[in-house]
């Protein structure tokens, strides 16, 4: 019978060891994770071929979208990476309405919220759309959407996106920048992409001057691939282009932008950086500075100490011929375009009308171009078709400056728009301005008040913790006087008696002497109620003690009258008390000294026990004395009413004053009583404090 059940044990054993050993994930996991990793891998590969191969990127993309939707339909990260690739790579081929199909499908999914990465390429698709935007020179609209991302906000930590994701976060920074930048050194203000000379409003200067101080801040933690890094590297030179034809003095921003060229061709000269779309950026930049009108013979005066810069007209047209034959190896239908737009403006310019022809027929034969998909390449087409003139056909003359008239009009319409919105923004702002400063102005007075209301009731809590002081004092003045009025009474009331025995000639020297030491008991019973009942005398000093070296103080220096007939005894308790020692003895005392004063013959016994209620230590001192009646036992702690007989007086008051100081100090109940039968004896009863609870 345990054969089998070793077996069993056995079986389990090896079945947990190889789970264990696959790191406790289930074959179906395992297949996850694997199918996870390829769908990574063509991502990545989509990603890195975006401008070098785009059409193989689409491949990719969606290779990792049939294997999304067959094996992997909740791997929601990835389909958005997959979603956003594709819509990229349709925007580098230009086919604008199946990047925007994309752009749709990445921002219905990012809204479901799956992920820590939604936030992020919602940024990203949404900078697309921006760009798309742009293209097609609906330039408030493309505005209006920048301005919200921005104001939005770029997801400003890396830890915001998913693990091993940073990529994205720095894609999406690079993004924003490269698309700002585009919009104000290429859009706006009715520019041209051969030329600097439209001159830029305060409103785009001040954006263009306040995106390079952020990028370039910003650029060495920015960590994604060499195309991003050339990409960004060009809007940057691109600005500072821009911005170096607008000011007085040229140099510092050109040299800037030739440095940020220099830099691009160092990564386009390494195997693994280059990459026709961005050399041509690189080549074209370089010839725009060049045919700057504004800018070629500032270029030329300090080509030597610049990297690559443009000196004549040979030159410069051998970099636009470079740039061309470069974006047509590319299959961006809309780089074609401004390409060649771009290299035939330049030969009119120059008077070189065969090669401003070759160039004009490259693009009227060149078919992946569409009508509407560059309006801005479009309009400087036919314009330069039209001076050139490049046919003297009254038809084609009609044809192109009617589309071109409509090209035109629709980009001034923008144009306008756009101007209207910068107006309406700087409103905006202005008002803004106001109203922080009506803010700024209302915080101070706030703050202010805030202050004068800090400071009157700072003011007014110590004129209240003064009149309780003033109180306090008060109160005390009058406590010392009621104590000093009740001394005097008590003392007058006890030593009456004393006094008279004193005044007796016939007294005898024994009862003489034991009326000297009740007196002597009684002003010591004084001066420690003066002690303990005026503020400024003994103070209260808590501890805790045991009990029965209490007792053993007390018999050492209580007075026996009688120690023949009167047995005083202690019995041990073994008990700890929670108080003050020096007024515990103080009390015992008094009662110790009472009952031996009382007592003829008998005994007078001192005990402690647990009380009932376990927080206290309940303590009797017994005696076999003349007892008390009823009267005499209610006034018993009474100052107004202090018994007339007994000699308890002063005592018992002074008893009664230390357990309420007990009461006040340790908050636990602690109280005094007396019972007492006339003619058999007396037994005062204490609670104290009891240690540990």
């Amino acid at each position: 019978m345990n054969r089998p059940l070793s077996v069993r044990l056995l079986a389990v054993l090896c079945v947990l060891l190889c789970v264990a050993a696959c790191g406790g994930r289930s074959p179906r996991q395992e297949m996850d994770l694997s199918l996870r990793a390829r769908v990574d891998n063509m991502n990545k590969l989509a990603f890195v071929n975006r401008y070098r191969d785009p059409l193989c990127a689409i491949e990719e993309g969606y290779a990792a979208l049939a294997l999304l939707n067959d094996s992997l339909p909740d791997y929601h990260d990835g389909r958005l990476r997959a979603y956003n690739n594709l819509a990229f790579d349709y925007y580098m081929l230009a086919e604008h309405d199946s990047a925007s199909a994309y752009i749709d499908r990445v921002l219905y999914w990012t809204s479901l919220q799956k992920s820590d990465n939604d936030e992020v390429e919602s940024v990203i698709a949404r900078l697309l759309q921006v760009r798309l935007l742009q293209r097609g020179c609906r330039i408030a609209d493309s505005y209006r959407l920048l301005y919200g991302i921005s104001r939005d906000g770029i997801p400003q930590r890396r830890a915001r996106v998913g693990s091993g994701n940073a990529y994205l976060y720095d894609f999406a920074r690079m993004e924003y920048y490269i698309t700002s930048l585009t919009l104000n050194y290429h859009y706006r203000n009715g520019a041209v992409a051969s030329s600097s000379g439209t001159a830029l409003s305060a409103a785009t200067m001040d954006n263009m001057q306040a995106l390079l101080g952020a990028v370039e801040t910003a650029l060495p933690d920015l960590r994604c691939d060499y195309a991003e890094d050339l990409a960004l590297r060009y809007a940057i030179a691109h600005a500072c282009y821009r911005l170096a034809a607008v000011q007085e003095d040229h140099v510092p921003m050109l040299r800037k932008a030739f440095a940020y060229l220099d830099r691009s061709q160092q990564i386009l000269n390494t195997p693994q950086g280059y990459c026709d779309y961005h050399q041509a950026n690189v080549y074209q930049l370089r010839a725009f500075i060049g045919a700057d009108t504004a800018l070629g013979r500032v270029a030329e005066a300090i080509h030597d100490s610049c990297q690559g810069m443009p000196v004549g007209e040979e030159e410069v047209l051998r970099l636009f011929r470079l740039s061309t034959e470069m974006f047509f190896a590319t299959p961006d239908p809309y780089q074609h375009l401004g390409a060649v737009v771009a290299a035939a403006e330049y030969c009119l310019r120059i008077g070189d009308l065969d090669e401003a022809r070759f160039y004009y027929t490259l693009a009227l034969e060149d078919s992946s171009w569409s009508d509407g998909m560059a309006p801005k390449f479009e309009s400087m087409l036919y314009d330069g078709l039209i001076r050139m003139p490049y046919s003297l056909a009254a038809d084609d003359q009609a044809r192109w400056y009617a589309r071109e008239m409509e090209l035109l009009e629709f980009i001034r319409g923008n144009e306008r728009a756009d101007s209207l919105l910068q107006e309406q923004l700087e409103r905006s702002q202005s008002r803004n301005r106001v109203y922080v400063l009506a803010i700024a102005v209302g915080s101070l007075l706030l703050i202010v008040l805030a202050v004068l209301v800090f400071l009157l009731r700072h003011r007014t809590k110590i004129l209240h913790n003064e009149t309780r002081a003033l109180q306090e004092a008060k109160r005390q003045d009058v406590e010392r006087i009621a104590n000093v009025e009740t001394c005097l009474s008590v003392l007058r009331h006890d030593i009456n008696p004393f006094l008279s025995y004193l005044q007796n000639k016939k007294l005898s020297e024994e009862l003489r002497q034991e009326v000297l030491e009740q007196l002597l008991r009684t002003f010591a019973n004084i001066k420690s109620w003066t002690n303990l009942s005026i503020p400024s005398g003994l103070q209260f000093q808590r501890s805790e003690f045991p009990l029965d070296e209490v007792f053993d103080s007390v018999r050492a220096t209580s007075m026996n009258p009688r120690p023949v007939q009167v047995a005083l005894q202690f019995v041990s308790s073994g008990l700890t008390v929670d108080g003050d020692r020096q007024l515990v003895e103080i009390l015992l005392r008094n009662l110790v000294n009472n009952a031996l004063r009382c007592t003829e013959a008998g005994s007078v016994t001192v005990s402690a026990t647990v009380a009932d209620d376990p927080r206290f230590v309940h303590i009797t001192v017994s005696d076999t004395g003349c007892g008390m009646d009823a009267d005499t036992l209610e006034n018993l702690f009474r100052a107004d009413k202090t018994p007339s007989s007994g000699g308890h007086g002063f005592g018992l008051i002074l008893c009664k004053y230390i357990i309420k100081r007990h009461d006040d100090n340790t908050l636990r109940g602690c109280r005094i009583w007396a019972e007492s039968t006339p003619g058999e004896g007396t037994t005062m009863h204490l609670l104290l404090a009891a240690h540990n609870y």
